[in-house]
């Protein structure tokens, strides 16, 4: 491009100049053209004067300040909405992390009750008095652990062992116009939950002339209950002076 324009414009030493304005050139053919180009020599530069001195034309502006004016057109402000925004984004944010730090404050003082008297107060004291106390606790908590499992283990041995000495025997009760047989037989029921013996079956017999009874018990040393129970039917009839037979 550059060569079309020296090879075509230009004339001699001169260099014609564009310049925006048409100006006539000589007729031709009876006909004026116009052209944007003129001599340069006849349109002087306006950034230098004659002398070489800078003429500070309307482009003779620093570039710097340019730049300036031209970030400044291109940058917006922030809206009022925006600002308040953001300013309430940061209230917040800061209210959240004095509330947390209220919050890791009171955990603290919560967690230094716990621990034993003389634990400091700081931090790092804590954090350390503390997660000793909990290896402590789990070694505890191991220990009570192993002495259930032992207890179990000799609760469970004790069971077998009574169980292997439990006695079945049948305790029959007998009386002759008793004075009120339900009673008599409620006395006997008690008598067996206080001695702890296991009742397998009952049978009875009520009816005014008699009342009779045969109760199959498992229970250990069967013979102490059994005297128990007459005993204690014993008394009940007494009060009435009825008779007790015992088979």
């Amino acid at each position: 491009m550059e060569e079309y324009f020296f090879q075509h414009y230009s004339q001699g030493d001169e260099v014609l100049w564009f310049d925006g304005e048409v100006l006539p050139l000589p007729a031709v053919d009876g006909q004026y053209h116009g052209s944007s180009f003129v001599k340069y020599s006849n349109h002087p530069l306006q950034g230098f004067g004659s002398n070489g001195t800078v003429n500070h034309g309307r482009n003779g502006r620093n570039a710097n300040k340019r730049m300036i004016e031209l970030l400044k057109k291109r940058w917006k402000p922030p809206t009022i909405g925006a600002v308040e925004a953001e300013r309430e984004r940061n209230r917040k944010h800061v209210i959240n992390e004095r509330m947390r730090r209220e919050k890791q404050k009171k955990s603290f003082v919560e967690l230094h009750k716990m621990l034993p008297y003389g634990t400091k107060g700081d931090k790092n004291s804590i954090v350390r008095m503390a997660a000793e106390r909990i290896q402590e606790l789990q070694r505890c908590n191991e220990e009570l652990k192993r002495r259930k499992f032992e207890l179990e283990l000799a609760l469970a041995a004790a069971i077998h062992d009574d169980e292997e000495n439990l006695e079945v025997a049948k305790i029959k009760l007998r009386v002759v116009h008793p004075s009120s047989g339900i009673d008599s037989m409620l006395d006997v029921l008690k008598c067996l939950k206080n001695t702890g013996t296991k009742t397998k079956a009952i049978q009875s017999t009520f009816s005014s002339q008699e009342f009779s009874a045969v109760l199959e018990i498992e229970a250990k040393g069967a013979a102490e209950v059994e005297k128990a129970v007459h005993e204690t039917l014993f008394e009940a009839e007494k009060k009435f002076g009825r008779p007790v037979l015992f088979d």
